[in-house]
């Protein structure tokens, strides 16, 4: 099995401040498509807002400085999960590539879903947020004739954030290719209020032949 990983080096520009993110360790499986990971740095103009610009004026240096580095993102990592066939013909047609030597078909059948994995990390490499889509679709052979939003959900790992839930979502053909995509709010609380609210979002893309891949894109 093949493995691609995107190095991004993860930076964070707030209150002055410059930290580096710690390199991605995070690996998503799929028994029908090669593992894939990659990361994207969330730059100080997406970090700050005027709610959390005030809570940093109220630190001292070293506070403001630790709170940075533990607290807000500096890094979205996306991995690829699960892909699993859902019926008999989407079966068969992995039986038929994996004879064959190949991760999928050329003219898969069937209907199929497929996850995909998002996290936050701050700059000291700390897990803040996981949020995640699975899609669903399914394919006469050349074509993909449907395509539905499965699962979609959310957590936090660090105490201050919490998860609001998701917010949007969707679903739909687009270009013979079976589209569905969620996106989720999460908060981040200091000093009695809301400083920080991300809405990230993940879509999973699945097509005829039976692979799937994944994105942050918002919509279908």
């Amino acid at each position: 099995m093949h493995r691609f990983r995107t190095a991004t080096v993860a930076t964070i520009a707030a209150a002055g401040l410059v930290l580096a993110a710690a390199p991605s360790m995070a690996a998503g499986h799929s028994p029908t498509a090669a593992d894939s990971v990659s990361t994207a740095a969330v730059t100080g103009a997406d970090a700050l807002s005027p709610e959390l610009e005030a809570y940093l004026g109220t630190l001292s240096p070293t506070d403001r400085d630790a709170f940075i580095a533990s607290n807000l993102p500096a890094e979205i990592v996306l991995t690829r999960g699960a892909q699993q066939p859902l019926d008999a013909a989407a079966r068969r047609s992995l039986s038929a590539a994996t004879s064959a030597g190949r991760s999928v078909s050329i003219l898969a059948t069937g209907c199929w879903t497929a996850r995909q994995n998002g996290s936050a990390r701050s700059g000291l490499g700390n897990t803040l947020y996981t949020y995640y889509t699975v899609g669903g679709w399914c394919s006469s052979g050349s074509t993909v004739t449907s395509a539905w939003l499965a699962d979609a959900g959310g957590e936090t790992s660090t105490p201050g954030w919490s998860y609001q839930g998701r917010i949007n979502g969707g679903s739909g053909v687009v270009s013979n290719t079976g589209r569905a995509y969620s996106q989720h709010r999460f908060t981040l609380s200091a000093g009695g209020a809301t400083v920080q609210s991300p809405t990230p979002c993940l879509r999973v893309t699945g097509t005829s032949s039976g692979s799937a891949s994944g994105s942050s894109s918002c919509g279908i």
